[in-house]
């Protein structure tokens, strides 16, 4: 749709030679069509009370598609952030571009309304999810059992509190092994995971299993009259795996220990009393306190805790991602107090 002239006037074709000619370049190398710029009356007004947005394809596609997204989209999420320009970006109605321009004709001009000029516009760049307040609210009042159920959030409310897109949130509440239980996500209490816990490992003894010989549904269904079924199944979920096998009498499958989440709750545990532990006595004392067929490494503590082997004797320090500061020379800054050497992989689930 070709903008109105409100007073303008077209310019002859005589004038856009003249300026090209002016400007060294070639009348044969040019399109017919020659389109002219004029400012509209109310052009300021409009640059006032318009903001432009930088976008992607992916943001670009989902708005057309009738997405509403502001920051986050289904799948990703995005910081925005007023970026400033050296050059002048106007704002018309409508403007031609070269390919739309038939390269046969008679050589003519036509005037195009600019509707606002602008010299900011807003920056949207893809950036990890800000999932640290998702495990503040998960975090302040934890499930403890039926007596103390805590306090949930529905994937409704945590979509409106935390800054991430629904897949990231999703895929952080997976990862965090968050429960969910009637609708609403929890995070357990470390003590009253380790006692859930304990009721299985002490039903494997109850029934003379193997650590490779588990058998979930009657597990399940004989814990489930202590403890609530949905944190029974959980628990079992998160610390035992499939082995692969079924069993003889009936071709149930059986499960086993999953080490790396055994060993990093009776880390949680024994973690929590203090901040800095000799590194010594904490891997005997982790290793002698899971149940036989689990190996303890201090692999299993990423994000966790730190081994600093610059101080004599060697110490373990207690450090989750979620207690340093979001501010990113802030969070090096604590993370160098603690020691002053890290390799690459010691510092990855801290830039996460």
């Amino acid at each position: 749709m070709e903008a109105q002239n409100t007073g303008s006037s077209i310019r002859p074709i005589q004038d856009v030679d003249a300026i090209a000619e002016k400007a060294k370049l070639q009348l044969e190398d040019l399109l017919p069509k020659a389109q002219t710029l004029y400012f509209s009356d109310d052009c300021l007004a409009n640059a006032s009370q318009l903001t432009l947005v930088e976008a992607d394809a992916h943001v670009i596609d989902h708005v057309c598609k009738g997405g509403s997204a502001v920051l986050c989209t289904a799948e990703k999420t995005y910081s925005v952030r007023e970026a400033e320009t050296s050059n002048s970006l106007l704002l018309l109605q409508s403007l031609t571009g070269p390919s739309e321009i038939e390269k046969e004709g008679p050589r003519h001009v036509t005037d195009r309304q600019v509707a606002g000029t602008f010299y900011t516009y807003l920056e949207l760049r893809e950036c990890q999810p800000r999932l640290r307040r998702l495990h503040r609210l998960l975090s302040a009042d934890p499930y403890r059992g039926r007596l103390h159920p805590g306090t949930g959030y529905s994937a409704a409310r945590l979509a409106e509190a935390v800054q991430a897109s629904r897949a990231q949130l999703e895929t952080a509440l997976r990862e965090s092994h968050a429960l969910l239980m009637d609708g609403e996500y929890r995070f357990l209490e470390c003590e009253y995971e380790f006692h859930v816990f304990s009721l299985i490992t002490k039903f494997i003894d109850e029934n003379s299993w193997s650590s490779v010989e588990v058998r979930r549904s009657l597990t399940l269904e004989t814990l489930s009259e202590l403890e609530p079924a949905a944190v029974v199944a959980h628990c079992f979920d998160k610390h035992m795996k499939p082995t692969g096998e079924t069993a003889a009498d009936g071709g149930e499958p059986l499960y086993t220990f999953c080490e790396d989440q055994v060993a990093r709750l009776f880390a949680r545990l024994l973690l929590q009393p203090m901040k800095t532990f000799n590194l010594a006595d904490f891997t005997a004392s982790w290793q002698q306190s899971v149940p036989d067929g689990v190996t303890t490494s201090v692999d299993q503590l990423r994000g966790l805790a730190v081994v600093n082997s610059e101080v004599s004797p060697q110490v373990v320090v207690r450090l989750a991602p979620t207690d340093l500061p979001d501010d990113a020379p802030e969070r090096f800054a604590a993370l160098f107090a603690v020691k002053q050497h890290w390799t690459a992989d010691e510092l990855h689930p801290y830039l996460e």
